[in-house]
């Protein structure tokens, strides 16, 4: 895709080595402003992303970002790259003509190091619940985005509660998908009498994929027409690959593969979810989630845990299932509930895509970023000089 040579430039870094949902998000977010910004983006040395990325025309940079360890060696070699990186991203800002450095989560502090070289202004994303994670970092990293990051965009309200309320502290949500490539499918009563469950999700543990088994085994004895499918990469690590070995193990010891099969990475979200009768989403803490603004905007019917941003994303009850967080027996009830009810199934089929559509519309969403990177620019020095 062409731009125009006098866009400002915004250089967005992202931790994911994987195709991953905070990388999906922002991508559909750049996606919708490249009539009034260039987007140049920065990922970890050997990412997935790159080739999703370049295949939509975007320039791609990699530099080895390392995460952060308790070990003293590795904590001594994290402050070492943390330097490094920040000089080479400095480098290629300078390189790209960079107007604005956006990190994708507050724990990447790459882009701090970058600013003080470049005098560029910062945004930082926070896409993940601070609240959820080791609290001496999580509470580091929300001190370094109050007060050296420009513009702080935190993606629900779970995650803004966290912060201060500081005047350049906002809630920018993940814009809805765009155009859609397939007909909305209405809920069906199928031939064979089966309900279709999707679970869509990288094999990672917390990502609540144990919980969805443990409440099909008891959904399914009282409700046998339910099936259930897992979809989803693991990002290339053994501890992802050995969870979702103990997932089939476990499905097997109850003789249940038949009905409950896994699959790998899908490419084509929007087919995968408008072919299932339901999504579910049983993570332990999702910041926003946009697997569940995928299923309600392509209007397939939801359940969810009520684990942090997915709460945010329907009215449960009119649009969609929400359920205590871990509760293995709410999960269950919710999958016979909905299974059972094709009536309930297009209700709330509608009701969500209504629902997001309105909620997550341009102004609260890409529209909002846009402006944000407008407000840093008028007030940055480089743009007055």
């Amino acid at each position: 895709m062409s731009q125009s040579a006098s866009n400002p430039v915004v250089m967005l870094a992202d931790n994911s080595t994987a195709v991953t949902g905070a990388l999906m998000a922002i991508r559909n977010a750049s996606d919708q402003l490249r009539k009034s910004y260039e987007f140049v983006y920065v990922l970890p040395a050997g990412s997935k992303g790159r080739v999703v990325l370049e295949a939509q025309g975007y320039r791609v940079h990699e530099l080895p970002f390392i995460e952060i360890s308790k070990r003293p060696k590795s904590l001594l070699l994290y402050v070492l790259m943390l330097l490094l990186n920040g000089w080479r991203l400095a480098r290629l800002a300078r390189r790209e003509q960079a107007a604005v450095l956006h990190m994708n989560d507050f724990y990447n502090l790459t882009g701090v190091v970058a600013r003080f070289l470049t005098g560029l202004p910062l945004v930082t994303h926070v896409r993940f619940l601070p609240h959820t994670q080791v609290q001496p970092l999580a509470r580091t990293w929300r001190w370094v985005a109050e007060h050296l990051a420009q513009r702080v965009v935190c993606v629900s309200q779970a995650v803004y509660s966290y912060f201060r309320p500081l005047p350049h502290v906002e809630v920018a949500y993940d814009p809805i998908p765009g155009e859609e490539k397939y007909p909305l499918r209405e809920a069906i009563l199928r031939a064979d009498g089966t309900v279709r469950m999707l679970y869509l999700g990288n094999y990672i543990p917390g990502k609540g994929q144990n919980f969805a088994v443990q409440a099909f085994k008891k959904a399914y004895a009282q409700l046998p027409n339910l099936r259930l499918h897992f979809a989803g990469g693991d990002m290339g690590l053994d501890k992802n690959r050995e969870f979702r070995q103990q997932l089939e193990s476990e499905v097997q010891a109850a003789g249940l593969q038949e009905v409950v099969t896994f699959g790998g990475f899908v490419q084509d979200v929007e087919a995968a979810i408008k072919q299932a009768d339901i999504v579910l989403n049983f993570s332990e803490s999702e910041s926003f989630s946009l697997t569940c603004l995928d299923a309600l905007y392509f209007g397939t019917p939801l359940i969810a845990t009520d684990c942090g941003g997915p709460a945010e994303l329907f009215e449960s009850g009119k649009s969609g299932l929400l359920v205590p967080n871990r509760s293995v027996p709410a999960m269950a009830d919710a999958m016979v509930k909905l299974g059972a009810d094709l009536e309930l199934r297009k209700s709330f089929a509608e009701a969500g895509r209504r629902f997001v559509r309105h909620k997550f519309s341009p102004a609260a969403t890409y529209e909002k970023l846009g402006q944000l990177y407008a407000s840093v620019l008028a007030k940055s020095p480089a743009q007055r000089a």
